[in-house]
């Protein structure tokens, strides 16, 4: 069973802390958790991020690697901060070691002969270069590490740079689940007009007992999203959602597909009450204000669409500076801000805001969204 993640307070005893559990999955963690005495439970695992890390082929060990609260704590932790983090962990795992060198080379420093200094030296210069280890492990590891990797495949996936992707994922490929590397493979082809290809790519996935329905139909919607077909997009949106109705990051996927078309605000706005009716993990919260926008702009009330704009930005701010997918998300937030804007009549306002977010889109050729502004700019 996947594991997720959570930061809870015990009802008893009023401690709080952050730990992991296995479940089927989100619901059925939350379940157990509140049958545990834990109140005020925060998710910080969703059922996508939960299937996905438990088809890792090899899963990070908070027993072994990493606290829970630790591993948590890295989404919010650039590579400077990981660096410290890992060099001070690193020091702290050697300092008997370094501790009993020490005293053994001062010991020789003020006992021994000059002979015997002269090997001393030797041996001090083995143990400087310990001393010297930890930040140097850290330093490739920040640098050079498959998950630092992937987070640049990531960046450059957000950014359509489609032949940087298909260039640099296969360093990571044995690091990942076969899903995530063949389907960020597959929505590249697409991003590159190479539909054909994509579809071949992603066909071994559709009879592997071992990828859920619900997380192939979702990879390969996405395919069909990068390669333009929208309405194709969304019948696979709703194919991944009937496959795990209690998944609320395909409800929230199936209702921005609709509302990226503008089509049935009325199934957007019950999948997103749904999601909402749910306990969410703590990013999925993040982005429910902009779906919710998104709703709002679409049935014309852009001043409340605004604020829930600016709310999901606000959410994505801690994110930012490590995260690609919540500058993506921002990106966007910022456009339909925009449009919003537009329609409210703060023309200077929107095409600043608009302006900000135009590199993205062009690069990811939402020309839906530049057009709808464009619409709304010139009333």
């Amino acid at each position: 069973m996947p594991d997720y993640y959570y930061t809870a307070t015990d009802r008893l005893t009023r401690k709080r802390e952050t730990n992991f559990i296995a479940a089927d999955s989100a619901q059925e963690a939350l379940r157990e958790l509140e049958a545990a005495e834990l109140v005020e439970i925060v998710l910080h695992t969703d059922d996508v991020s939960a299937a996905i890390s438990n088809m890792m082929p090899r899963k990070v060990s908070v027993k072994d690697d990493f606290t829970a609260a630790e591993y948590v704590s890295f989404r919010t932790m650039g590579n400077l901060g990981f660096f410290i983090y890992l060099t001070k962990k690193l020091y702290w795992q050697m300092r008997w070691s370094l501790l009993i060198g020490t005293l053994l080379s001062v010991s020789i420093f003020c006992t021994a002969n000059d002979l015997e200094r002269s090997y001393g030296i030797v041996s001090l210069s083995i143990f400087l270069f310990f001393i010297l280890l930890p930040p140097g492990i850290s330093l490739f590891t920040t640098l050079f590490s498959p998950s630092r990797k992937f987070n640049q495949i990531q960046e450059d996936f957000y950014w359509g740079r489609w032949n940087e992707v298909l260039k640099q994922l296969p360093k990571v490929r044995k690091h990942l689940p076969l899903i995530e590397a063949r389907g960020r493979e597959a929505a590249s082809l697409a991003g590159l007009g190479r539909l054909d290809e994509a579809l071949k790519t992603m066909e071994p996935l559709a009879d592997d007992q071992q990828i859920p329905r619900w997380m192939y139909h979702s990879r390969l919607a996405e395919v069909y999203e990068y390669a333009n077909q929208q309405e194709r997009c969304l019948d696979l949106r709703r194919q991944a959602y009937e496959a795990d109705t209690e998944n609320s990051a395909l409800k929230l996927g199936y209702a921005n597909t609709l509302l990226k078309l503008n089509l049935n605000p009325q199934l957007a706005h019950q999948l997103i009450k749904d999601a909402e009716s749910q306990q969410l993990s703590d990013l999925l919260q993040i982005l429910v204000p902009l779906s919710k926008g998104h709703l709002e702009l679409n049935l014309g009330h852009a001043r409340l669409a605004f604020y829930l704009f600016v709310q999901a930005q606000n959410g994505l701010k801690p994110y930012l500076a490590t995260q690609p997918f919540a500058r993506l998300y921002s990106d966007i937030g910022r456009a339909y801000a925009a449009i919003a804007l537009a329609e409210m009549g703060e023309t200077e306002e929107a095409e600043t805001l608009f302006q900000s977010a135009l590199p993205r889109l062009e690069a990811l050729k939402s020309q839906r969204t530049i057009e709808r502004y464009r619409q709304a700019i010139s009333r």
